[in-house]
């Protein structure tokens, strides 16, 4: 496992992706929790970092960390699956320099 205790920005983005994509691809319209979570464990090269959480009722699951926070939803939504970041960025926002402006 990575040495990071959290999952970055991109990692959480990547899993949501992964599902959404995958669900919507093989047009299902149930979730179950075991195929849900290979995909996010596929998506990020094998490691458990983000956890399909206790939420899963059949149209809708949870991305969690390992205590139990919530990072994103999916959801089915007329007939296609949909995800939703909750909360803030794990990480500190982009902030631009100044370009070299002096």
């Amino acid at each position: 496992m990575s040495e990071t205790p959290h999952p970055a920005d991109v990692e959480v983005s990547r899993s949501l992706n992964a599902l959404v994509a995958t669900l919507n691809d093989r047009g299902l319209g149930e979730a179950e929790r075991e195929p849900l979570q290979r995909i996010v464990t596929g998506a990020l090269g094998g490691e458990q970092r983000i956890l399909i959480g206790p939420g899963v009722a059949g149209t809708t699951a949870q991305l969690t960390d390992r205590e139990g926070n919530v990072l994103a939803r999916i959801e089915l939504r007329e007939g296609r699956w949909v995800g939703e970041r909750v909360g803030s960025p794990l990480s500190g926002g982009y902030v631009p320099s100044a370009g070299g402006a002096a």
